[in-house]
């Protein structure tokens, strides 16, 4: 295999690993938001819209603007932080893989 298939086989690899990482740490942190909301006492709405009462003596709804504003902010960075991981565990594979042809 030429380096510069092998270049791209790997730029594939870290992609399909990053997206992958970052759409499972999404459906993750969602479904523990649904599931959970009940026997954790409120849903992530409501935890950022308490946070926001103590930090900032804001008083919102868990439905307001701002807190699904931040809502998606969170849930951004915890996607890429899942995307990171997967693209680094992608790469892990791919080199392990690599190191079985040669």
């Amino acid at each position: 295999m030429s380096t510069d298939a092998k270049q791209r086989r790997k730029r594939i690899v870290v992609i399909a690993g990053a997206v992958g990482g970052g759409v499972l740490s999404l459906t993750t942190s969602l479904l523990m938001d649904y599931l959970f909301a009940d026997s954790l006492t409120g849903s992530w709405r409501e935890a950022i819209a308490g946070d926001l009462q103590r930090a900032f003596s804001l008083s919102l709804s868990p439905d307001s603007a701002t807190v699904y504003i931040l809502f998606i902010v969170v849930l951004a960075f915890m996607a890429s932080v899942g995307a990171g991981i997967g693209a680094f565990f992608a790469l892990i594979v791919n080199r392990f893989l690599n190191f079985l042809e040669s």
